[in-house]
């Protein structure tokens, strides 16, 4: 019993090996290379799939712009090889028909002008298609040297076109292109959708313009030039990007647009330091807010209102009405006075009395013209008292508060009350004066 059981385990166990065996050498048989080779296999038909496609003469420019998308730039100069060839034997048959027509009349006349015509047409077709490669190619990184000969051949056809071709063919050709969607009325529909398109931006960055503004004056840390700053930056940022959307939709390479704009700033750079200057002071004024607009400043020898302030300069108007501009860079350089800063500001008035005077009946006279001011504030409290003896007068100082949009107001009124009371009080208020005394000498007549 135990020997026959022996012997089954034994011829199991070499099934099961022989099993083993074969399944190791089939796998090692079996390379991942004939999967990878197929797979390559099929990517080739593919690829040499599309390229047919894309060389069929009766493709159109939608269909065609499409598919050049996945080839190479090596596959491109191919396809625009075998385009070259289609657009030479199409113009072939264009000279062979100007040529004949050189000695028809009458009805065969006719005749080759309608087929020459049509070959026109069809030229046409093939040569946009044509461009449309040779765009492709030039995207992919064609070689300057091996792209010149297709433009060159482009150049020379179209001078050539105009040189052999009579001038009924050239104007009917101009005529016919007048009145097409491919030429004239596409060019003016184009600029009418240029136009709206134009439109629709300024419509569209004027509305985010209103909306960052909203959005803005919920902020109130920020200073009032830094939101206009800020808005009039998103509407041109929304404006210029939809511009350069609205071109690359009609079909308008916009990517040198971007290298010409790159190495214009890297000149302006160097040209326009003193400007940039200006407005990386703009920026800090925006963002320290030292003023804001409305505000009544000293800066730089000059002091007034600001009326307003772009990045580079600052807009203040005098009281006499004057304009000042001032560069930013000097107002960010300078030492920077906000007179309008705090809602309260102190009135600092002097008035002289004679030495004979009662100084304490000069005292009580300003008080009472303070306390009856209606814009003079009572907290803080206003204080009068002797603050100099100077060489002509007895100086009375008068400082009470106000409001700071009443300031000259109360310091207008003040001055004229005071001379008014004084000289109904009797205190005099003394001019410059100086006493001269002559000393005789011996010797000279007195």
């Amino acid at each position: 019993m135990i020997r026959p059981l022996r012997t089954w385990l034994f011829w199991l166990f070499l099934w099961v090996s022989a099993i083993l065996h074969a399944v190791s050498a089939n796998a090692q048989e079996t390379p991942v290379e004939p999967e990878t080779a197929n797979e390559q296999e099929t990517v080739e038909v593919t690829q040499d799939k599309l390229v047919v496609e894309v060389t069929d003469e009766s493709i159109s420019a939608d269909d065609l712009e499409i598919l050049l998308v996945p080839l190479t730039a090596k596959e491109l100069s191919d396809v625009a090889g075998t385009w070259q060839g289609y657009v030479r034997s199409q113009l072939e048959d264009v000279a062979q028909t100007s040529r004949s027509l050189l000695s028809a009349s009458g009805k065969q006349e006719d005749s080759l002008r309608s087929q020459l015509a049509s070959q026109s047409e069809s030229g046409s077709v093939l040569l946009n298609n044509y461009r449309i490669v040779l765009e492709a190619w030039t995207l992919k990184g064609a070689n300057a040297e091996d792209l010149q000969p297709h433009t060159n051949y482009i150049l020379a056809l179209k001078a050539g076109a105009l040189k052999t071709t009579d001038f009924q063919t050239l104007f009917q050709n101009a005529w016919a292109w007048l009145f097409s969607w491919e030429g004239g009325v596409g060019l003016l529909m184009a600029a009418l959708g240029v136009l709206l398109a134009v439109w629709a931006m300024m419509f569209v960055a004027r509305m985010v313009r209103r909306v960052t503004e909203s959005g803005l004056e919920k902020i109130p840390t920020i200073s009032r030039m830094l939101k206009r700053f800020i808005a009039t930056a998103v509407f041109w940022a929304v404006f210029v990007l939809g511009i350069l959307v609205v071109l690359a939709l009609f079909g308008v390479n916009v990517t040198p647009l971007f290298a010409v704009l790159g190495g214009l700033s890297f000149i302006l750079g160097f040209a326009l330091q003193e400007t940039l200057g200006n407005l990386a002071s703009g920026l800090m004024i925006m963002v320290l807010k030292p003023f804001d607009t409305g505000d009544y400043i000293q800066v730089g020898g000059s002091s007034g209102f600001v009326d307003e302030m772009s990045v580079v300069s600052t807009k203040i108007r005098t009281f006499d009405n004057q304009i000042i501009i001032v560069p930013n860079s000097k107002i960010w350089g300078d030492v920077i006075t906000n007179v309008s800063a705090s809602e309260e500001r102190r009135v600092d008035l002097v008035f002289g009395i004679a030495y004979s005077d009662n100084a304490a009946q000069a005292i009580d006279v300003l008080k009472e013209l303070v306390s009856k001011h209606e814009l003079c504030l009572k907290t803080p409290e206003p204080e009068v008292f002797v603050g100099e003896l100077g060489d002509n007068s007895v100086n009375i100082f008068c400082r009470p508060w106000s409001k700071s949009d009443d300031y000259w107001t109360v310091y207008w009124d003040l001055t004229g009350q005071a001379k008014e009371r004084f000289d109904a009080e009797g205190i005099s208020i003394p001019f410059p004066q100086r006493d001269v005394h002559l000393i005789p000498v011996e010797g000279t007549k007195s």
